[in-house]
C-alpha cells in the first residue's frame, strides 16, 4: 500500500481525462493524502486546470497537495505514477490523415488507431512518450508509467519494446470496470433496460469473456448461471440495429449505425465487438471495396471539424468551472474518476479490483504469443499487471488480431527507427490498406504535410 502517492498527469488539459483525474484524486480516501502534479506545456491550459483543482480542493477540504508546471522535470521527482494523456493538435492532424487517406480510397471513421491515421498518430506521439520515459528513468525510476494516449496499443508496445526497464501499462476507457458491466448485462438480457443498479445475485451469476487488441476487443462468451446468453445478446443487438434506422442515423462518423455494423460482425464471428465505433474501421468489409454493396453502408469519414468544435466547447465549460462562473458543485457531482486513477487507487489501497488493461498476454489467450499486447481483464497491484486466463481466441478473430498486432509492432518500430521501408511495411500490413502504390503515396504525402510534428530524422538523406 502507498498512503501518500504522488501522481503526475502529463497533459492535464486533456479533452477527456484531466477533470476526472482531479475528481478522483481528491475524493478517494486512498489518494487524497497524496500529491497531484499537473503538467501541461500550454501555460493557459495549465493555469485553468490548476484553478479548477484548487477550487475543488478548497470546496471539499481535501488534504491533497497540488503542484503544477509547464516543465515535467520540475515535478517528476519521486513520482509513484506518471499518467500520459497529452496530444498536440489532435483534431487537426487526424483531419489531415483522414483527408489524404481518403484521396487514395482508404476511409477512416475514427482515424486514431488503425489505417494511415493510427499509424501516423503513433509516429507523432511515440517520440514524445519515450522522451517522457527518459525523464522518468532519471527522476522517478520506481514510478509506474500509465499510457492513456491513442493508439494505446501501439504506444504500449513501444514502451514494452523500447523501454523495458520502465514499469508501464496502457489503458483505454472503453471497458472501464465496473461501469460497462451493467450495459453488457442489459445486452445479454439478464437486466432490464431501465435497471438502476446490479443486484448482487445477478452479478454473481454473470460471466463474460472479453479479449483482443485495443479497439478490436470482442465478447466471445457470455453466460448467466451457466446458461449461454449469446443468442439473447444477438437478439437484443438486432433490435438495437433496427432502432437505429427508426430515427435519423447520426451524421457523425464514429457513432453512425454502430449496432448495425456490430450485428454484421456478430453474424460473421459469433462475437460482439465491444468498441464498434472503432472496430468497424479495423476490417476491410466496410470500406466499400468489391462489387456487392456494403451492409449497412461503407463507413464515412472522420469529421475532424466536429471533433475540434466538441473539444472547444468542452474546454469552455472547464474554463467556467475554473473561473467560478460555474459553481464547483457541478464538478463535484461527478460520480467516478477516470480509468487511470481508478486503477491507481486500487493499486495504492491494495483493493484487489479487476480492470481491463493493455499489457503483454503472458499466456492468458492460449493460442496467441506471450508478448502479444492485448486488452484483457487483469489483476493489478503495486507488483504489476497479471492477465486473467481467457482461453483460445476463436478462429477468424485470431487471424484479424494477429494482423493488427503485426501492423502495430511495425508501426512502433518505424516510429523509433524513422525507417521508411519499415513504415511502408506497416502500411502494407494494415488491414484496410490494399494497394502498395496507394500506401506509398499516402506515406509520402503525410510525411511532407506533417513535417513539423515528426522527428527530423525522417527527412535526412
Amino acid at each position: 500500500m502507498i498512503k501518500s502517492p504522488k501522481v503526475v498527469v502529463v497533459g492535464a488539459g486533456s479533452y477527456f481525462f484531466g477533470k476526472p483525474a482531479i475528481w478522483k484524486m481528491i475524493n478517494s480516501e486512498y489518494l487524497c493524502h497524496g500529491t497531484l502534479a499537473l503538467v501541461d506545456t500550454n501555460p493557459a491550459a495549465l493555469d485553468t486546470m490548476m484553478k479548477l483543482a484548487r477550487r475543488a480542493i478548497d470546496a471539499t477540504g481535501a488534504p491533497t497537495k497540488l503542484i503544477g508546471s509547464v516543465d515535467r522535470k520540475e515535478v517528476l521527482k519521486d513520482a509513484d505514477f506518471v499518467v500520459l494523456t497529452f496530444s498536440e493538435r489532435n483534431a487537426h492532424y487526424r483531419g489531415v490523415d483522414t483527408r489524404i487517406a481518403a484521396k487514395y480510397g482508404v476511409t477512416m471513421c475514427s482515424s486514431d488507431t488503425i489505417g494511415p491515421g493510427g499509424i501516423f498518430r503513433a509516429l507523432r506521439e511515440i517520440p514524445h512518450v519515450l522522451d517522457v520515459v527518459n525523464d522518468v528513468r532519471k527522476l522517478a525510476p520506481d514510478a509506474w508509467v500509465v499510457n492513456f494516449i491513442n493508439p494505446s496499443s501501439v504506444l504500449g508496445i513501444a514502451l514494452m519494446r523500447y523501454a523495458p526497464d520502465v514499469k508501464s501499462f496502457a489503458l483505454c476507457d472503453g471497458n472501464h470496470l465496473p461501469y460497462f458491466r451493467k450495459h453488457y448485462m442489459v445486452m445479454a438480457g439478464v437486466l432490464p433496460e431501465d435497471a438502476k443498479s446490479i443486484p448482487p445475485e445477478i452479478d454473481a451469476g454473470f460471466d463474460i469473456k472479453i479479449a483482443g487488441v485495443n479497439h478490436c476487443t470482442w465478447v466471445t462468451k457470455c453466460t448467466f448461471d451457466g446458461r449461454d446468453m449469446m443468442p439473447a445478446w444477438r437478439e437484443n443487438l438486432a433490435k438495437h440495429a433496427t432502432a437505429e434506422w427508426e430515427t435519423e442515423p447520426s451524421p457523425k462518423a464514429k457513432p453512425r449505425l454502430n449496432m448495425n455494423y456490430a450485428l454484421q460482425l456478430f453474424d460473421i464471428y459469433g462475437a460482439y465487438p465491444t468498441a464498434p465505433s472503432h472496430t468497424k474501421e479495423y476490417v476491410p468489409f466496410f470500406q466499400g471495396y468489391g462489387v456487392t454493396p456494403n451492409e449497412p453502408e461503407p463507413v464515412i469519414l472522420f469529421d475532424a471539424y466536429n471533433r475540434a468544435d466538441e473539444m472547444k466547447a468542452a474546454w469552455e465549460k472547464t474554463e467556467k468551472l475554473a473561473s467560478g462562473e460555474t459553481l464547483i458543485d457541478e464538478f463535484l457531482k461527478m460520480d467516478h474518476g477516470d480509468h487511470a486513477t481508478d486503477i491507481i487507487e486500487s493499486m495504492c489501497g491494495d483493493l484487489k479490483k479487476p480492470f481491463f488493461i493493455n499489457s503483454p498476454n503472458r499466456g492468458a489467450v492460449t493460442n496467441m504469443p506471450d508478448d502479444a499486447f492485448l486488452e484483457l481483464e487483469c489483476d493489478v497491484d503495486m507488483n504489476g499487471v497479471r492477465p486473467k486466463p481467457f482461453g483460445a481466441m476463436p478462429r477468424g478473430l485470431l487471424g484479424l488480431q494477429m494482423q493488427v498486432l503485426d501492423a502495430h509492432e511495425l508501426t512502433a518500430e518505424a516510429a523509433v527507427t524513422c525507417d521508411h521501408q519499415t513504415l511502408l511495411k506497416a502500411m502494407c500490413t494494415d488491414p484496410i490498406i490494399n494497394n502498395i502504390g496507394d500506401a506509398r503515396n499516402i506515406m509520402n504525402e503525410l510525411l511532407e504535410l506533417e513535417r513539423e510534428a515528426l522527428p527530423a530524422k525522417w527527412y535526412k538523406p
